[in-house]
């Protein structure tokens, strides 16, 4: 064999040699790549998962605050709901129906839960009796309201300067479903309303819509859950909503997504401070939505337009 032929064959083999060599490394290469690839979407999807994890233990957090808030307040003026309310006395009756909005917990995936808004009817019937404070359900409704149904009528007593200590203030809750209610602190300022309408004999509007609890002063204390509460209640058709002084801006989170590598996703939520009526809008639903401090300056709110 020729040195020319030699040279020609061992090219050949080499250049096979070669091609073999970056074939296995380029299917190698793809390999890796996969694997990077699947890590990036398990890292991508664990932080979607984390994200919704974050925003369902904030709403939580913030629901829960607003409640040790409340029964703090509780506890400093608890004294006072057992003292003499003073004016008129004798027993009275009457019956009021108000609307009450609260939020409840659904289980969303492994260890997270959404809250959403849930509207319900309080029923208040004023009847002779001891001046017992008696609350019931229909159907079975995991909502606390002893003690601000207590400081409802309290309250209640002081605007109409009227005495229940010989009525029994019996309050009914109704609702579609049975249902967990994650705040039923935040029904107190309603069920003021609906306490004081039914010693006075007045109507309240359907289509108002509240929340906030009630301090023995009157005044109307914060609550958590306000947006999902209020888009609850713009479903069952309100035209207004009442909410706690300051809480008329809310905090909602936009959905930002980044592309740190071409063909792969991270998703973000970012904090942004908006007015809960534009954010009912953006909705498409049209409800005026009013900040009030006291039962004071909100019970005429509740009643029906002239």
């Amino acid at each position: 064999m020729s040195g020319g032929r030699v040279l020609l064959v061992a090219v050949l083999i080499a250049s096979l040699c070669l091609n073999a060599y970056l074939t296995v490394t380029l299917i190698q290469l793809r390999s890796d790549y996969r694997r990077l690839e699947e890590g990036f979407r398990e890292l991508a999807a664990q932080n979607e998962n984390l994200t919704r994890q974050v925003k369902s233990l904030r709403s939580l957090l913030e629901v829960v605050e607003r409640q040790l808030d409340y029964y703090r307040n509780q506890t400093i003026y608890y004294s006072s709901l057992i003292g003499e309310t003073g004016g008129v006395s004798g027993s009275l009756e009457g019956r009021a129906v108000v609307n009450v909005v609260a939020v409840k917990a659904i289980p969303y995936g492994f260890f997270e839960v959404r809250y959403e808004g849930v509207t319900l009817k309080a029923e208040v019937e004023l009847r002779e009796g001891e001046g017992r404070v008696l609350v019931n359900t229909e159907p079975r409704i995991g909502i606390d309201l002893q003690t601000s149904s207590r400081v409802a009528v309290e309250v209640a007593e002081k605007y109409t300067g009227v005495s229940l200590n010989r009525t029994d203030v019996i309050i009914t809750v109704r609702g579609e479903e049975e249902v967990d209610v994650v705040d039923g602190p935040s029904a107190g300022l309603a069920i003021t309303a609906a306490i004081i309408a039914a010693i006075t004999g007045e109507n309240l509007s359907s289509s108002v819509y509240a929340t906030g609890t009630i301090n023995p002063d009157g005044s109307v204390g914060p609550v958590g859950g306000v947006a999902e509460k209020a888009v609850a209640a713009a479903e069952e058709g309100a035209t207004l909503f009442l909410v706690p002084e300051g809480q008329a801006t809310i905090v909602v989170y936009e959905k930002k997504v980044e592309e740190p590598v071409p063909g792969f996703k991270i998703i973000r939520y970012i904090p942004k401070k908006v007015s809960l009526q534009s954010y009912l809008e953006g909705l498409g639903y049209h409800v005026k939505v009013v900040e009030v401090s006291s039962i004071w300056e909100a019970y005429s709110l509740f009643k029906p337009s002239p």
